[in-house]
């Protein structure tokens, strides 16, 4: 009965885009996707009217929500009727329909992406970031299958067509040379394009009302460099989301200055390198949502370039790694002794990461793991002064934002800047 009405409800959805003929973007990568995708939206929505999925997963039942324009129907009955009785109501009715729609494209099995391209087809390509190792590896036979699939998004697009691709990653670098749309690239180190530079992380030009220091930068294109600032966020993937949602604005016939404006008011989606103040005056740095290798090496290194009296390194297990699951663990615990003083593991896996921090050069004292989290919560909470920073990360299934929960400055405000 569902396979029946999601295909009902694809046709639907690719009669409302015929129909309203909207301007398509499309995001896919291993990590950033969503944070691209809000940024993209926070930039666009000042003059266009936009679409955008408000989840935090794709999946191809989210790409026909979206393009609908209504939240999902549950469990109920009812709920579903309301999504087909809105989609009926668009495409018999003249509508308000939105002029760009963006779409997390996402995947997270092999042929999720081509099921997602038979309903819709990009006009924009976003390719965020994959990494060494790619996430959900887990159900692929390989890492390059997973790029293989990730980068069918890319190859769909036509000539008129436009892919924004981070050029500081040489797997997403390799794939442009086999596509046929216009290329702008972005990047920090290798791009052609749009480069940002000239970063500061706590910078305190930059205090919030709370006392909290997220980071500038600068970003130049064709000559004009114009400084951007996040005072609400910390680390390498925030620059990157700002990158590539400050390529796609160019597109639409932004100028720098305006899109700095408007990102100086962005606040992180929960649980991405998010700033909080902490139990004691320690700064948390909640990066809870998910996680994977490349990911937390960009949080471990945002950590690293900050000056500050203890830095602390919270992290769970990493899931869906698949064969990379020993690798891929290791490669983290060798960024835990370059960046951080001391380390608080949770779950199983974990013990991989602290082996290989100890093995890296880390003190065996400054090493803690744990396989029940209120333990690592009393033992953490007991050691922090004024000025530590604390990151918090770990796969979504580990449940980190419990931690940060319990060691925020004011937890009555979790449920507003939580994962939930």
């Amino acid at each position: 009965m569902k396979q029946v009405a999601v295909k009902i409800l694809n046709i639907l959805a690719m009669r409302i885009l015929e129909k309203y003929d909207p301007v398509v973007i499309g995001i896919t990568g291993s990590v950033g996707k969503s944070s691209t995708k809000k940024s993209i939206y926070e930039i666009l929505k000042t003059k266009y009217n936009v679409a955008c999925d408000k989840s935090c997963c794709s999946s191809d039942v989210n790409i026909i929500l979206t393009i609908i324009g209504i939240e999902s129907g549950g469990s109920s009955i009812i709920g579903w009727l309301k999504v087909f009785s809105r989609a009926f109501k668009i495409l018999m009715k003249k509508s308000d329909y939105p002029d760009i729609i963006i779409l997390e494209m996402g995947v997270n099995r092999p042929g999720d992406m081509k099921k997602m391209l038979e309903v819709v087809k990009p006009n924009i390509g976003v390719m965020t970031a994959i990494g060494k190792y790619p996430s959900h590896v887990k159900y692929f036979k390989n890492a390059k299958h997973v790029i293989r699939e990730k980068s069918l998004l890319i190859k769909s697009l036509g000539k008129k067509d436009l892919a924004v691709l981070n050029f500081d990653d040489q797997s997403i670098k390799e794939i442009s040379k086999n596509i046929k749309p216009k290329i702008v690239s972005y990047g920090l180190d290798h791009s052609e394009d749009v480069i940002a530079g000239e970063v500061l992380l706590g910078d305190r030009k930059f205090r919030t009302e709370d006392g909290l220091m997220g980071m500038s930068f600068k970003i130049s294109y064709r000559g004009t460099t114009v400084p951007f600032r996040l005072p609400y966020a910390i680390g390498k993937g925030q620059i990157y989301s700002t990158l590539s949602a400050v390529t796609v604005g160019i597109h639409f016939g932004f100028n720098l200055v305006e899109m700095s404006e408007i990102i100086s008011n962005y606040h992180p989606l929960a649980g991405r390198m998010n700033l909080i103040c902490g139990f004691n005056g320690s700064l948390l740095i909640d990066d809870t949502f998910n996680a994977s290798p490349s990911s937390m090496a960009v949080a471990l290194g945002a950590v690293e370039k900050l000056s500050a009296k203890r830095k602390i390194a919270v992290l769970g297990d990493m899931l869906e790694l698949g064969e990379y699951c020993e690798s891929g663990h290791r490669e983290v615990g060798k960024s835990v002794f370059k960046s951080v003083n001391m380390l608080f593991a949770y779950g199983s896996r974990s013990k991989i990461i602290c082996k290989q921090a100890e093995k890296s050069g880390m003190s065996e004292d400054m090493i803690f793991h744990f396989e029940n989290m209120d333990e690592l919560i009393r033992s953490l909470k007991s050691i922090l002064e004024k000025e530590d920073v604390v990151l918090v990360k770990g796969s979504r299934v580990m449940h980190m934002e419990k931690i940060v929960r319990e060691i925020m400055a004011k937890p009555e405000l979790a449920d507003k800047l939580l994962v939930k």
